[in-house]
C-alpha cells in the first residue's frame, strides 16, 4: 500500500484540508469541546446510521434485479465491507471490493456489480446535491459553500442529462459508449468498453415500472437518516442549530470527498462539515471537534462491522486490497451468475 501513488496522493490531499481546519483552531479547544460531549448520544446515532445502510441495501437490490434478486438482508454484509475497504484502502477502492466481494459470494459478473455501484454513486451524487441546493435555500451559504456548490453542479447536471439519455435512448447510448470510448488509448478499449456497457446495464432496472421511484426514493430517505445521525451528535454537543444545518453539513461533507484523499475522506469531510455548522453560529473549536466525533460514528461502525463479515468469508483484506490494484479488478466474469 506504501508504494502506491494514489496512496500518497489522497494523504497529501487529507494533510491539506486537516492544516486548513486546525489553523488558528486552538487544539486546547478542540480536546476540551471532545471532553465535554455527551457520547451517550453516540448509541442512537449509530443505530439511525445503520438504517440508513439499510435502506441503501434494498435500493442496491432494486438496481441488481435486473441481473440477480438478491434480498437486502444478504446485500448488508457486502456493502459493509465495501464501506471498510474505503475506510482502510485508499483511493476509494472499497468500490471495486464491493464488486468482487458481490460476485465471490452471489456468482454475479463482478463487472455487472460494478455498474450497479457506479449508478449507487451517480444518485448519491444527485441526491446530495439537491439536499445542498435546497438546505441553501433555507438557510443560505457562506463563499466556501457557494464554490463547492458551483464545482459540483455543473459535474451532476452532465451526469444527469447522461442519464435520461440513456434511460430514454439505451440502444443509442450503447452505441454512443461504444464509440467514445475508442478515442481512449487503444489497450483500454475493451475494459472501457466492457465498463461502459456495465454502466449501462445497472441502469437496466431502472426502465422498468416504479424502479426509478424506488431509486429515487431510498437515495433520498437514506441521506436524510445520514443527516439525523448529525443532528443526534450534534445534541450530544449542545448545539442548538434547525436540521437544515445538518442537511447542509451531511451534503457538504460528502460531496466533497468525492475527491481523492486518504481512507474514509478524513481531513476533507471535516473541513466541510466545520466549515457547515459554523456557518450556523457554532465556534470554530467544537465544530471542529464535532466533525471529528460524527465521522468517527460513520466509520467506526462501518469499519468493524466490514472487518467481522469479512472474517466470515474465505477471503482476506490483503487479497481484496491486490483485487483493487489490478487493471480489470471486475473484468473476470462469474458464468454461473450470468
Amino acid at each position: 500500500m506504501l508504494k502506491s501513488r494514489r496512496y500518497w496522493i489522497g494523504l497529501g490531499v487529507s494533510a491539506f484540508f486537516i492544516a486548513l481546519l486546525l489553523w488558528r483552531t486552538p487544539f486546547r479547544e478542540v480536546m476540551s469541546s471532545l471532553r465535554q460531549a455527551n457520547y451517550a448520544w453516540v448509541i442512537p446515532a449509530v443505530a439511525v446510521y445503520l438504517l440508513s445502510v439499510g435502506i441503501r441495501a434494498v435500493r442496491w437490490r432494486f438496481l441488481l434485479r435486473s441481473i440477480r434478486d438478491i434480498h437486502p438482508a444478504g446485500l448488508f454484509p457486502v456493502m459493509m465491507i465495501g464501506y471498510m475497504a474505503n475506510n482502510v484502502l485508499p483511493a476509494r477502492a472499497g468500490e471495486v471490493v464491493r464488486a468482487y466481494v458481490l460476485g465471490h459470494k452471489y456468482h454475479v459478473s463482478k463487472m455487472a456489480g460494478f455498474g450497479t455501484i457506479a449508478v449507487e454513486r451517480l444518485f448519491d451524487g444527485l441526491t446530495l446535491l439537491a439536499m445542498l441546493l435546497g438546505a441553501a435555500l433555507v438557510v443560505g451559504v457562506n463563499g466556501v459553500l457557494r464554490d463547492l456548490l458551483l464545482v459540483t453542479l455543473p459535474i451532476f447536471a452532465v451526469a444527469l442529462c447522461v442519464f435520461l439519455f440513456v434511460i430514454v435512448s439505451p440502444t443509442r447510448s450503447r452505441t454512443f459508449a461504444s464509440l467514445g470510448v475508442r478515442l481512449l488509448p487503444h489497450r483500454f478499449h475493451d475494459e472501457g468498453e466492457r465498463l461502459a456497457h456495465s454502466f449501462l446495464d445497472g441502469l437496466g432496472a431502472l426502465r422498468g415500472s416504479g424502479g426509478l421511484a424506488a431509486v429515487v426514493l431510498t437515495s433520498g430517505t437514506a441521506w436524510l437518516l445520514e443527516a439525523v445521525v448529525y443532528a443526534l451528535m450534534g445534541h450530544g454537543f449542545g448545539f442548538h442549530l434547525g436540521f437544515a444545518y445538518y442537511v447542509l453539513a451531511v451534503a457538504a461533507g460528502n460531496l466533497a470527498i468525492t475527491a481523492p484523499s486518504s481512507q474514509g475522506g478524513v481531513g476533507p469531510f471535516e473541513f466541510f462539515v466545520r466549515t457547515a455548522i459554523t456557518f450556523g453560529g457554532v465556534g470554530a473549536a467544537s465544530a471542529t471537534a464535532y466533525s471529528f466525533a460524527a465521522h468517527f460514528v460513520i466509520l467506526g461502525p462501518a469499519t468493524v462491522l466490514g472487518l467481522f463479515f469479512l472474517w466470515t468469508t474465505d477471503l482476506s483484506l490483503g487479497s481484496l486490497w491486490k483485487r483493487s490494484r489490478e487493471k480489470e479488478p471486475v473484468a473476470e466474469e462469474a458464468v454461473a451468475g450470468r
